[in-house]
């Protein structure tokens, strides 16, 4: 799990302005924060007439330093609903060293009536834990990544290394504390970073006009000048982005294909499960037209069509990209699903609960990081008895409890996802062949040929069977979830249990407890030595439950997950092997040389796969970093993670290990 975010240490003044006891500086104007805001940001940067003119579909990206409060970003969005176009799209990027706790937050963002609908939607979606690292926020067509950590090194964990790619930025708010007060913030390398973010001719405002800011944005290529401060101040600066610097690889680029994809106006997904259908749904919201391929007869009709299904996250106390994803996944999905189809999420409350010593060390490690770092909104721990009272019967066992957790309708929220203008479904239809002809890929079916300029693969296992995919290390795993009707004890259970197993509440008279994990299995019948299987795992968790299920007919389904050797998704662009293999060949003899050369990838093709038994918790976030590497725009995970679940890692790691 990565770290938290030092959190603002925040003294509340006799007037009820906040100040940053570490800055011993104001968080904004102590005559008016948001008419400084809509002057120094919003009019210098000359915001309202740019958004104006904006084409459709458009979409404007906004960096700032320092988030703070938040007001900035709130009377942007402010600003954005007045004078964009319906269809366009504002996308803000900011970073924040010290995060404020909620309630600051609340208690700040309460001096400004006049926001407060946006106050209200920031507050609602404010992380539980204000962990390091990336935190996409989704508002309809405004987006907020907000990366907590120092200012250059975050804006710097943003950057892929390629050029293209890497500048997205229109306009730059310069804030954060005065240089005075804060000069660890205003370096050479913020600046640097800032201009390998900008688009060409991308615009910055800020209140300051020290010395060491102007030289930093001169250096960085930024034209500057004067004009009259807010207030009491005298001069503030602006500018332009005139002259661009190219970057440089510090590290073998083998993530990025040698040409840069152009963004599709089409897109096909195969595979109508949570991955497509999540995928097709952060493409659609990006104005792709996207056709899904399902070969089943309905969404979720594989892996994804349980009748009920848990949301939960292994955490991890120690940092790396397992525990990272999982932790932001998690928060991630947690709001998603409540945006998207709120009816379908039943987020009452699950308990992960510790059956083993081992288990139980290892959860009051994760409590205690997230108790020091304020984070029991998203997890802590419950005792045995305490437990029990969360979940309405009687447990032999306490665990970690996250209120904000709990259980979906796995077919219907696939369905759900799928309702929208730019998708259509193609149901009951298999893939026989991929071709590429003429910058489009050719897929024939049984009846038919559809053209596409994108297409994702997300077939789960059926990935592999296509050819220019069968390199990835995907492996099957059966499932199968036993299915009964709840008795008059089950009936009391109130939240979902997991462990060993896990059980859900009863819903609509029925309830499911699971799941088998058959590695390298790829039958789908039905097992009667299954159902006893699920059965002796929920008597370890609730006897009681199990010897009254025992009277009775199971029913349930099986079915295949699909996972990577180490359980991590995929998501990205789909190599040309061949290429990766000559291009790099030499890392075979020292895995760290530095290959400053890009190989060849399979132009408009690529793969949302691998999720495993956590489909539901990882697929939503996965979906937006693929998107990202499809269309472009800031990541909503860190550099370093993105390449971490990127499909040609495993090729790059056998290479290094002369494999």
């Amino acid at each position: 799990m990565s770290k938290s975010g030092k959190q603002a240490d925040i003294q509340w003044r006799e007037d009820g302005q906040p100040l940053s006891r570490a800055y011993d500086d104001i968080y904004f104007s102590t005559a008016s924060g948001l008419e400084e805001t809509r002057y120094v940001f919003l009019q210098q940067n000359a915001l309202a007439e740019r958004w104006a003119t904006l084409a459709e579909n458009a979409i404007f990206t906004i960096g700032e330093t320092g988030f703070g409060t938040g007001l900035n970003f709130l009377a942007a969005w402010e600003l954005w609903q007045k004078t964009a176009p319906i269809n366009a799209q504002l996308h803000f990027v900011s970073v924040e060293k010290f995060p404020l706790h909620p309630q600051d937050l609340q208690r700040a963002l309460a001096l400004w009536p006049q926001l407060q609908p946006y106050c209200q939607a920031l507050i609602e979606a404010y992380p539980p834990l204000l962990a390091e690292g990336v935190h996409r926020l989704q508002f309809g067509p405004v987006k907020l990544t907000l990366i907590i950590g120092e200012a250059s090194q975050a804006l710097d964990s943003l950057c892929i290394q390629q050029e293209n790619r890497d500048r997205y930025v229109d306009a730059w708010f310069l804030d954060g504390f005065a240089p005075a007060k804060n000069p660890d913030m205003w370096t050479e390398e913020l600046f640097a970073n800032m201009a390998r973010l900008s688009r060409p001719g991308a615009t910055f405002a800020t209140f300051t006009c020290a010395g060491l800011v102007k030289r930093g944005l001169r250096e960085a290529g930024f034209a500057l000048r004067k004009v009259p401060g807010f207030g009491s101040k005298r001069e503030m600066l602006c500018g332009t982005l005139e002259q661009l610097h190219g970057s440089q690889h510090h590290n073998t680029p083998w993530h990025l294909p040698r040409s840069e994809p152009q963004q599709p106006k089409t897109a096909t997904v195969i595979g109508g499960g949570i991955s497509g259908a999540t995928i097709a749904r952060a493409l659609a919201e990006r104005g792709v037209q996207v056709q899904i391929i399902e070969r089943g007869p309905a969404p979720g009709s594989g892996g994804s069509g349980n009748d009920q299904g848990i949301l939960y996250g292994k955490l991890s106390p120690k940092p790396g990209p397992n525990g990272d994803f999982n932790l932001h996944a998690l928060m991630f999905a947690q709001r998603y699903y409540q945006q998207h189809c709120p009816q379908l999420a039943h987020f009452n409350g699950l308990l992960q609960l510790a059956q083993s010593d081992k288990e139980k060390l290892l959860q009051e490690q994760i409590a205690t990081s997230l108790a020091e770092h304020q984070g029991q909104n998203l997890a802590r721990m419950a005792s045995c008895e305490e437990a029990s009272q969360l979940a309405g019967v009687d447990l032999h066992f306490g665990g970690l409890y996250f209120p904000e957790a709990g259980w979906l309708e796995p077919q219907k929220v696939c369905a759900a996802l799928l309702e929208h203008q730019n998708i259509t479904r193609d149901q009951g239809t298999a893939v026989d062949a991929l071709t590429r002809q003429h910058d489009k890929w050719l897929l024939r079916t049984e009846g038919k040929e559809i053209e596409t300029e994108a297409l994702i693969l997300c077939g789960a296992n059926d990935i592999r069977s296509f050819a220019p995919a069968e390199a990835l290390p995907l492996r099957p795993i059966r499932g199968q979830v036993s299915r009964v009707r709840a008795t008059e004890t089950s009936a009391k259970l109130k939240i979902a249990l997991c462990g060993e197993g896990y059980i859900t509440p009863a819903h609509e008279g029925r309830q499911s407890f699971g799941a088998t994990f058959k590695l390298k299995e790829t039958a789908t019948e039905l097992r009667e030595s299954e159902h006893w299987e699920n059965l002796q795992t929920l008597a370890e968790l609730l006897p009681q439950f199990a010897e009254e299920f025992s009277n009775q007919d199971f029913c349930g389904r099986a079915a295949l997950r699909a996972a990577t050797p180490d359980y991590l998704p995929v998501a990205g662009p789909i190599p040309d092997w061949e290429s990766l293999d000559s291009t790099y060949a030499n890392l075979r003899k020292n895995r760290k040389l530095l290959i400053t050369e890009q190989s060849d990838y399979q132009a408009g093709l690529y793969v949302m796969g691998g999720l495993g038994s956590r489909g539901f918790t990882y697929a939503p976030l996965t979906a937006e970093l693929l998107a990202s590497w499809i269309m472009g725009g800031p990541l909503p995970v860190s550099a370093g993670l993105a390449k971490a679940l990127h499909p040609a890692r495993f090729a790059i790691r056998d290479l290094g290990k002369n494999r």
